[in-house]
């Protein structure tokens, strides 16, 4: 007994199957995309800090730059408890500081203890940067 077996002309099976790819692939960029246009809405600061002190004063280099999507207003500005604001040229209104841009600026604290220091920036949204730094 002989089986009449026909199966799909390589034509048709690779037509199916480029079609699943192309599905997939639109799937996954789909997924991917949606992702990274969150994040770039809204801002990112990354903080960083150096440390010098003479006598019992302490010199820090603060930089903040806004490596996000959108921009930030920045309210607040504290090292551990002591604000900083106003060295660093914030207003009461706020500092906006656009994608892209950095706020580069040198404080002054009397009498910081050596050690592990938090670095608190506070946006006008209520949503708060912390960056830990060692003197």
């Amino acid at each position: 007994m002989a089986h009449n077996l026909r199966g799909l002309s390589p034509l048709i099976s690779t037509a199916i199957l480029l079609a699943a790819t192309i599905a997939i692939g639109y799937v996954i960029y789909s997924y991917a995309n949606s992702g990274a246009s969150a994040v770039a809405q809204k801002p990112q600061l990354l903080i960083t800090a150096t440390v010098d002190y003479v006598g019992n004063t302490a010199y820090i280099e603060i930089s903040i730059k806004n490596a996000g999507g959108a921009a930030a207003n920045i309210t607040k500005v504290s090292i551990d408890t002591t604000d900083v604001s106003g060295q660093l040229g914030i207003s009461a209104q706020g500092y906006l500081l656009e994608p892209g841009q950095e706020l580069h600026k040198v404080v002054t604290i009397n009498s910081l203890p050596s050690g592990k220091h938090v670095i608190v920036v506070e946006l006008n949204d209520g949503s708060q940067f912390k960056m830990t730094f060692t003197s």
